[in-house]
């Protein structure tokens, strides 16, 4: 290589690197002023959310919802496209967000209705039996909440008399309870419930049940007697035993119209205790 061409190479190189420069510069002012563009855009008012509408609320009302969903609409994405913007709002997000704060939420749809306006459809958990804090001889007033058929508690419960509402008692130690589960499986919970509705069936008459922890139960019944029962058995054939034992004569030939026991143990497969008053 001949060193008088030293300098016109470095210069060559000098003008390439420049153009590259301005190529680069070009692209991030294009970029920048793209960005730019599209944020100034997006934060028009006709393209923002301001209002929701509320179908199917019975105890939810218009207002709560509105409130919580453009709270949670609030704010922007990287300081530059707010996040209430009809084009990109956060849909899913917002429909878990109102399942969490409004456990009284069974379903939930959303959609706009237009640009500035989103729809939620929503339909209430209907409640199907109750949970108490404090069992019912308990000096300590007993506090109720509404549970679901799939035994998630939902919302406090006002007092009712009477058996309204079929009353579920133990397991749950919170303080704060609403969301929490009576029981985890669900299906457990069915099997128990349909448990509690033969008894009816055959003129028992169930109070109330107490968990007793570890999968073991006590089903309390009008005239102070118990049934004891746990989920390690089949609960078909407890049904079964059950209805084995009040044939027998000692029950059969009993007049008065509660069960004149203290309690029927069905804990152990097909071996029965009971204890008559």
């Amino acid at each position: 290589m001949s060193f008088n061409n030293l300098p016109q190479r470095e210069e060559y190189l000098k003008k390439k690197r420049n153009k590259r420069l301005i190529r680069y510069t070009i692209i991030l002012v294009v970029i920048f002023f793209i960005l730019g563009l599209s944020s100034f855009i997006s934060y028009r008012q006709k393209l923002r959310i301001s209002k929701v509408e509320l179908s199917g609320g019975i105890l939810l009302t218009s207002n709560e919802i509105e409130r919580e969903s453009l709270d949670f609409l609030g704010g922007s994405y990287f300081w530059l496209y707010p996040k209430n913007n009809y084009f990109w709002y956060p849909k899913i997000h917002l429909e878990n967000d109102l399942r969490d704060i409004f456990k009284r939420i069974d379903t939930i749809k959303i959609s706009p209705k237009n640009f500035h306006t989103l729809s939620i459809v929503i339909t209430e958990k209907k409640p199907f039996a109750i949970w108490c804090d404090n069992l019912p001889n308990n000096s300590v007033t007993e506090q109720c909440y509404f549970l679901d058929q799939n035994s998630t508690i939902f919302a406090e419960s006002p007092y009712f008399s009477g058996d309204a509402y079929f009353k579920y008692y133990g397991e749950i130690s919170s303080s704060s309870p609403i969301g929490s589960q009576y029981i985890a499986s669900s299906t457990e919970f069915s099997e128990i419930s349909r448990f509690i509705d033969f008894t009816r069936s055959i003129s028992l008459h169930p109070i109330y049940l107490v968990s007793k922890g570890g999968g073991e139960y006590s089903l309390v019944l009008r005239g102070g007697g118990e049934i004891y029962f746990d989920t390690k058995e089949s609960l078909s054939k407890v049904m079964e035993n059950l209805v084995a034992l009040l044939k027998s004569k000692v029950f059969v030939a009993s007049s008065t119209p509660d069960l004149p026991i203290q309690y029927i143990d069905m804990r152990y497969g097909n071996k029965l205790f009971y204890k008559l008053k």
